[in-house]
This record gives C-alpha cells, structure tokens and sequence, in this order.
C-alpha cells in the first residue's frame, strides 16, 4: 500500500474530474448546490485583505430542516503582498444559527473556531454570504482575533460541477500545452507512488476523519500567524 499523500490526492483529483465529466455529458445530476435535501457549497479562497493575499479553499453544507446538521472548514494561506510572513490559518468546528434569502443572496449566520499564532479562537461569530451563487464573503468578527484579518470580509467563488467542467473542458482546448502537461504531471505521479509504495505502511482510506490524518488540528505542524 501506499501512503496517502499528496500523490494519491492528484490521482483523487482526476477520479473526480472524471466522475464530473460523465456526469455533465449525461445531465443526470439534480439542481446544483443541494443534494438529499443539503445545501453545499465550495471553491477557492481568493482575496487581497489590505496588505495580505489570501490563497486557499472552503467547503460548507447545511440541513434547512436542522441547522445543527451543518458544517463549514476552509484552509487558506495568508502572506504579504511582497511575499513575506507566509502563514496558514483554519475554519473549523462551524455551527449555523440562522439562515435568510436577501434577494439571490443567501446569508448564513453562525461561529467558528480559527487557528492563531496562540492557538485556536473558539466562539467567534461569522457570516458567510453568497452572491448569485458565484461568489462568497466570509465576515468574521475582528474583535476576537484582534482584526487579524482586517475590516473587510474574505472573498472566494462559489464553484458547481458544471462551472468546474467549463473550466477543464477550456483549458484541455489548448492541446498543444496539455500534449506537454498530461505526461509530465503522469509521469511525476508515478514516480512519486514508485517512492511511496518502497517505504510506508498500509492506511486505511476509509473512515478517516478531517480531525486525524488529513488537515493538522492543532497549528504545531503549520506556520500559523
């Protein structure tokens, strides 16, 4: 067995964009942002804060009929405009109090913990607000993290499967750039398992939680400012 490392995420990646593309080609998917009655959400973490760029991704869901069936996690870099003081910081741990339509914009109101310098922030409150289903404010109160982040929320888009496929299906037009990329990025992939599979352990991939092996929970293995 091989370990599960950034290898076996790129393989992930491409299972996905597979499984997409077979879902685009047939139209079998249901209305787009729910699923089993969930509202769901994600894509990147993209924003100038003041001085600092923010780089990263979310991912977030909800039940309408019980707000306690909710969660929302974003991992997103955080580094100067001139490239110094790079920094990690996480959303976890989310709960929804409140969820209301203003328009074609839904807010969601609820508290996170994010990771600091000096530890976790638990408790601080946060609205996510998504415009027209393409783009996404998260506000999270200043006060409690000493307006790390500024007075200005953090933005991100708000990505489906039919937007993601626009995006793959444009890029793999340029076939004289991806007759280059796709072998080089196979062969770095197989070169990498070649490594992995000559000095790990077996891992279970199944039950595995974002609380264990996948995203660090407590910032002594990421640089966090």
């Amino acid at each position: 067995m091989f370990k599960y490392t950034t290898t076996f995420k790129i393989i992930s990646t491409f299972l996905i964009a597979g499984i997409l593309l077979s879902i685009t080609a047939t139209n079998s998917y249901g209305t787009l942002g729910t699923f089993s009655n969930y509202h769901y959400g994600y894509g990147p973490i993209a924003s100038i804060n003041n001085d600092w760029v923010l780089a990263g991704h979310w991912m977030g869901y909800y039940d309408p009929a019980n707000l306690t069936d909710s969660g929302f996690h974003s991992t997103f870099d955080m580094v100067m405009k001139n490239g110094s003081a790079p920094h990690m910081h996480q959303i976890t741990n989310a709960t929804i109090s409140d969820v209301k339509m203003d328009g074609n914009n839904e807010i969601v109101q609820g508290t996170i913990t994010i990771s600091m310098k000096d530890g976790p922030v638990s408790n601080v409150s946060t609205t996510w607000t998504t415009y027209n289903n393409n783009t996404l404010a998260i506000e999270i109160d200043p006060s409690k993290i000493n307006n790390h982040f500024g007075e200005t929320p953090i933005y991100g888009l708000a990505l489906t499967p039919d937007k993601e496929m626009e995006t793959m299906k444009s890029m793999m037009e340029d076939t004289k750039f991806m007759d280059k990329w796709i072998p080089l990025m196979m062969q770095n992939v197989m070169s990498n398992l070649q490594l992995d599979s000559g000095n790990s352990t077996s891992m279970p991939l199944m039950n595995m939680s974002m609380n264990d092996s996948t995203v660090p929970n407590n910032g002594t293995a990421i640089n966090i400012q």
